[in-house]
């Protein structure tokens, strides 16, 4: 059997060209491949994952990616995290109005930040349009673990947050 480079479709012995794909194949084509061994450099995790633990005195510092602007905060048991509507009254702990959170889809109660034993976690509570952390949009009323550097976007508004 001879695999083809191109879509990976497996032909039979001795065909010159790809059944599915027309390319040519070369006679000296097998599916075997050669065993190489990694070096422990090659092996590492690409991936470089900020710390998850905040201590008693640490800062969450917000860093909104369009404007450069920043929130301090010193993070507490339970923040409720959207944007300010005097309409219904509803006046959030973090609001991101004055970051432009109407017109990139913030909900009035958008997230929640709940820090329990040295964790800062996040939760999406039913926003209309989400909460992404790291790219991946989190399911309702599911909280993950948030580190020093991640991302956030609260609808299309992107935000890192460091912990200071």
């Amino acid at each position: 059997m001879i695999t083809c480079p191109n879509c990976r479709h497996i032909n039979s012995e001795g065909l010159l060209y790809c059944e599915y794909c027309g390319i040519e194949l070369n006679s000296d084509m097998s599916t075997h491949t050669d065993e190489v061994t990694a070096s422990p450099d090659e092996t590492r995790d690409s991936v470089t994952w900020g710390s998850a633990h905040i201590g008693g005195t640490t800062a969450l510092k917000f860093i909104f990616d369009d404007t450069g602007m920043t929130i301090m905060l010193r993070p507490k048991s339970s923040l409720m995290i959207g944007r300010k509507d005097e309409t219904t009254n509803t006046i959030p702990d973090i609001d991101l109005a004055p970051y432009g959170a109407i017109e990139r889809g913030v909900s009035r109660q958008h997230s929640r930040l709940d820090v329990t034993e040295g964790t800062v976690m996040l939760t999406d509570i039913g926003s209309s349009n989400g909460t992404y952390l790291n790219g991946q949009r989190l399911l309702p009323n599911q909280p993950r673990i948030l580190r020093d550097g991640d991302e956030i976007r609260f609808g299309k508004l992107v935000t890192h947050i460091s912990f200071q």
